[in-house]
């Protein structure tokens, strides 16, 4: 898609910046700059391939889980129209036992979901660790195999604990953010496209809260005892280095964008409402 060929480049230049043995000492300093520069000095010793390494794997991953989710989605709509049909024909659809079949179905999906992200989580870990492997010529199933047969089966999860708490705190995060625009929106006339800006304004904010166990499901998922990986490290050690320094860049600049659409907003109400 458009954006993810705007995005990838940055996602590549992070894992570069965090996980590459070349730029680790830059991994406390990384920036939105720094990651340009990175992605500047790739497209000169690499050219475009480069800049894109590992884009092939990661659409795989994409394609593959959402495929599973739609295909878990139809599944379950059947089994839930199912278990509404034999609830009525046994007349038990009192007010408990529906509320009780609500919350088995949010269960079921929630599990379902999760479990998908875990099946299709060694994709995404091959087209990370590809990102920093670029000058090796074996291909990405030979390197699976190997390391399958060096450090086992679940050396294809590592660091999946890591971005299953991401994706979970990210839902919960878009979730909070919802809510508090249409409490804060349900007296008001705001017009649709206007709480859309402030979603999209305020999930690029809260996006800076969860960016570190974001990078720390980065970083585990490239370390390695084997050579070309980056060396395993503790998570507290992972943390001191983290780049909280571009984090705090990050939310001042995305801060600032949503407190001047926030404003713009307020203004075209009050000039709505003095045409009125």
């Amino acid at each position: 898609s458009p954006m993810m060929l705007l995005q990838y480049p940055l996602f590549a230049a992070n894992v570069r910046i965090l996980c590459d043995k070349d730029f680790r000492s830059s991994r406390g300093a990384s920036s939105l700059g720094t990651a340009f520069v990175n992605i500047r000095k790739t497209y000169s010793l690499e050219g475009l391939l480069g800049v894109y390494r590992g884009s092939h794997l990661y659409l795989l991953h994409q394609a593959m889980r959402d495929m599973l989710k739609m295909i878990a989605e139809r599944g379950l709509r059947f089994w839930e129209r199912r278990e509404a049909a034999i609830t009525d024909y046994q007349q038990q659809s009192t007010k408990d036992a529906e509320v009780e079949l609500s919350k088995t179905q949010y269960r079921t999906r929630m599990v379902t979901k999760y479990l998908i992200d875990a099946l299709c989580y060694p994709l995404l870990l091959a087209s990370t660790r590809m990102i920093i492997m670029h000058d090796d010529p074996s291909s990405t199933w030979q390197h699976m195999c190997s390391w399958r047969k060096e450090e086992g089966a679940l050396s294809l999860f590592g660091g999946v604990c890591a971005s299953l708490v991401c994706n979970a705190l990210d839902e919960v995060m878009d979730w909070v953010l919802g809510w508090c625009i249409d409490y804060c929106a349900k007296d008001s006339d705001m017009e649709i496209a206007d709480r859309i800006l402030l979603k999209a304004s305020g999930s690029s904010v809260v996006s800076i809260f969860t960016s570190p166990v974001s990078y720390v499901g980065v970083i585990q998922r490239c370390q390695s005892s084997l050579p070309r990986l980056p060396d395993p490290e503790s998570v507290p050690e992972m943390v001191k280095t983290l780049p909280w320094r571009g984090c705090v860049y990050q939310f001042f600049l995305y801060g600032g964008i949503m407190a001047i659409n926030v404003r713009l907003i307020q203004m075209k109400m009050q000039l709505r409402d003095q045409d009125y």
